[in-house]
């Protein structure tokens, strides 16, 4: 099945999910987690976007991010899965880890922007990795504690 074009508008934020090729539990391996985490927080400048939340989950990959300069969107998740492709290839001695394409949505409203944030991050509890969203390792969660002393924002 072919994957849906990715309409892209200028200045949007943009939640996305991408899953691991077979849905392999690969990131249940810290190392491995742990490259994905550094690829997302290393290259926000080079790559130009604003990260406003993560999760790597053991078999996908959840972002809430706004692309700013001439990459787009497609071209900074190629960038991203393609160098992390690279890294956790030759760690596990594979050819491919990240099933083809991405699911995008534009995100158009203030309350949709905080119901992403708020699934990103409790989505760790939600499938029973951990009681609290501030005890997965993987989740931007903790840097927005930490900053601003809350874990979600309110919906209602």
């Amino acid at each position: 099945m072919a994957q849906p074009p990715h309409f892209e508008l200028e200045n949007a934020a943009y939640f996305i999910a991408t899953s691991t090729l077979g849905r392999k539990q690969i990131f249940r391996q810290l190392r491995l987690a742990e490259i994905i985490v550094d690829i997302l927080l290393s290259n926000r400048m080079a790559w130009e976007y604003t990260l406003f939340a993560y999760v790597i989950m053991p078999d996908q990959l959840h972002v809430l991010l706004q692309p700013n300069g001439d990459l787009g969107l497609s071209k900074i998740l190629n960038q991203i899965k393609g160098v992390s492709s690279r890294k956790i290839n030759l760690k596990l001695k594979q050819e491919r880890t990240w099933k083809k394409g991405f699911y995008d949505f534009t995100i158009f409203s203030d309350r949709k922007f905080k119901e992403k944030f708020n699934y990103i991050h409790f989505n760790p509890v939600k499938w029973n990795l951990v009681k609290n969203a501030e005890d997965y390792p993987f989740s931007s969660e903790r840097d927005y504690l930490e900053k601003y002393g809350a874990l979600y924002y309110d919906t209602s």
